[in-house]
């Protein structure tokens, strides 16, 4: 089942993005412990206007948990919700980077899909013969269409499961882009 995500998924999806902020190995989060970089996200989740707080956030629920997540915004928010990072450094006592913990990404006409990620147990399950990430992406679509955006834009890394799967639906390379050092995609999606 999608849904908007709520406080009460605080835990399981603040590990989520946790799992999934790890695999992109971010630089300027490298110097955080696993369990402080775990408490930042947990407190964000509770802020409306943090990247990864829970207003951004639909859910994929299945059996009463959410094993799968999904955030996005309009170009035009981004920039705020970045405001949120350095007092919650702050708020665990450890120095902020110098520079933002996240680069803004959105092109102005995009309703930014922003992080989309499974739990491992629940890769490769399956409801009415489409795989929970699919259900997460295809309603990212219908999120940035209700927004009024004319496009749905993601950055991937090249070969990544995202990456297949927004060829599935049909997104386009647009750009090449370096973000933190790392080779990534810029892909669109016409919505209008």
């Amino acid at each position: 089942m999608l849904r908007d995500a709520t406080i009460v998924d605080a835990d399981a999806v603040s590990m989520l993005v946790l799992h999934e902020l790890e695999r992109r190995q971010l630089r300027r989060l490298r110097r955080l412990s696993k369990e402080q970089l775990s408490q930042l996200l947990f407190v964000g989740y509770h802020q409306s206007a943090f990247r990864y707080g829970f207003p951004q956030a639909r859910v994929y629920q299945n059996q009463g948990v959410a094993v799968g997540v999904a955030y996005g915004y309009p170009a035009a928010v981004e920039m705020t919700l970045d405001n949120e990072w350095t007092p919650l450094f702050e708020r665990l006592q450890v120095t902020p980077p110098q520079q933002s913990v996240v680069s803004p990404r959105a092109l102005p006409d995009e309703w930014y899909l922003d992080l989309l990620t499974v739990r491992n147990r629940s890769q490769h399950k399956t409801y009415q013969q489409k795989w929970f990430d699919e259900w997460l992406f295809g309603d990212a679509i219908h999120q940035a269409r209700l927004s009024g955006q004319a496009f749905l834009g993601l950055d991937v890394r090249p070969g990544s499961r995202l990456a297949q799967l927004a060829a599935m639906f049909g997104c386009v390379t647009t750009e090449r882009r370096r973000l933190d050092r790392q080779p990534y995609l810029h892909l669109r999606y016409r919505i209008n």
